[in-house]
């Protein structure tokens, strides 16, 4: 029987989680994905690799739920602007600030594993796909309110947004830094939704 290290199963059931997670994501940034494997992040938590399929099924669903871990307060912030921003220009302003800095922020790497998981099952790749999802609803939302009225295709114009943002969070990420890509971010965002 494996020693309790905590008071109650529970605890000691979400203690053994954060340190599998916390060795995984340090073995993923270190090694990558594909160059870690379960006995890897078994032996940095001091686990036989058959104790992780008591937490995890497998080394895709220890990564997402290392993303998830990152994307809980990146997800509450962007949720969080709503209430923050209640004019939809201001709010899409910050949306785009605060993407930058999730690009140029340690979680980010974590994020970029996620390409990595190529097979994964039905369920996982649904769960991938709703954790891209999230952040979208929010500029969506705000993008659909400054066009209210006129005809141009919301959905259109919040992807076109998503390309800018791809682009400047690698720009930012390189040598341009954080603040003069954040800069013309806005600009080109203001330009592409008009007056």
């Amino acid at each position: 029987m494996p020693r309790i290290e905590a008071a109650s199963i529970e605890e000691h059931v979400r203690l053994q989680t954060e340190r599998i997670l916390d060795a995984a994501t340090r073995l993923f940034r270190e090694r990558g994905y594909r160059n870690t494997d379960l006995e890897d992040i078994a032996r940095a938590v001091g686990l036989a690799r058959n104790s992780l399929y008591r937490y995890y099924p497998g080394k895709d669903h220890i990564l997402l739920a290392c993303v998830q871990r990152d994307m809980v307060p990146v997800i509450e912030e962007l949720e969080g602007l709503v209430s923050r921003y209640p004019d939809p220009r201001e709010r899409i302003g910050a949306w785009l600030d605060a993407q930058i800095d999730i690009a140029t922020s340690p979680a980010h790497a974590t994020l970029e594993m996620m390409a990595e998981i190529r097979q994964a099952d039905p369920a996982l790749r649904a769960e991938l796909a709703g954790l891209h999802a999230l952040p979208n609803r929010v500029i969506e939302a705000a993008v659909a309110e400054v066009l209210r009225g006129q005809r141009r295709d919301v959905r259109l114009v919040t992807a076109l947004i998503g390309g800018l943002v791809e682009v400047a969070a690698r720009q930012a990420m390189g040598a341009a830094g954080r603040a003069p890509v954040k800069r013309e971010l806005r600009r080109a965002v203001t330009g592409l939704l008009g007056d």
